[in-house]
């Protein structure tokens, strides 16, 4: 997820205009793409994702590395939390997608219990229903070079401690810096 150095997920109004992205960033989409098999969405995320990617897979000017992942989203399982929508519809270039109507985390539970790759929880008030039943073992965080002032805060709604530990870190040419951390209590589990 890419934050601010302040701390947000997105500005004002859900703006995400300030977030950089270029080729290194790109392959390292790419590659965290490759690594995922299911992505687990709020229903905002999901309707922008909806939204953008289809149409980037048709576009025929879209760049090589766009059209990666837009083809790597388009066949990655994807499951949708939400209320609001009636339904959610499969396409050409939107494929493998499933409408639950509220979260379970014993149905997680027994994902994760699965062989297969990472699960990624795409979106703020998702993962805080994650991370509040203790389903999430690795947070990804691209921190942008920037201080927004305001907007959305990224752990809003968290009200206790978490340790976490730095497994990872790696600078990039535009001044963005991945930070990976792992819960505390799940350094070294597999």
């Amino acid at each position: 997820m890419s934050l601010s150095l302040d701390g947000y997920f997105e500005g004002l109004k859900h703006d995400l205009s300030w977030h950089n992205i270029d080729d290194e960033f790109n392959r390292w989409a790419i590659q965290e793409l490759k690594n995922s098999d299911l992505h687990l969405y709020g229903r905002r995320t999901y309707q922008l994702m909806e939204a953008a990617w289809p149409k980037i897979a048709q576009d025929p000017r879209t760049s090589k590395d766009d059209l990666i992942i837009a083809n790597l989203i388009n066949n990655t399982n994807k499951v949708v939390y939400s209320t609001k929508l009636r339904s959610v519809e499969e396409t050409e270039h939107w494929k493998n997608v499933k409408l639950l109507r509220r979260f379970d985390p014993a149905q997680v539970r027994k994902w994760k219990k699965q062989a297969g790759k990472e699960i990624s929880v795409v979106g703020s008030s998702l993962a805080l229903s994650f991370l509040k039943s203790g389903l999430i073992d690795r947070f990804s965080f691209m921190v942008n070079p920037v201080i927004l002032g305001r907007g959305t805060p990224i752990f809003k709604g968290i009200t206790s401690q978490m340790n976490v530990k730095l497994v990872r870190s790696q600078r990039f040419a535009t001044g963005n810096v991945l930070l990976e951390y792992a819960r505390s209590d799940r350094v070294g589990q597999g």
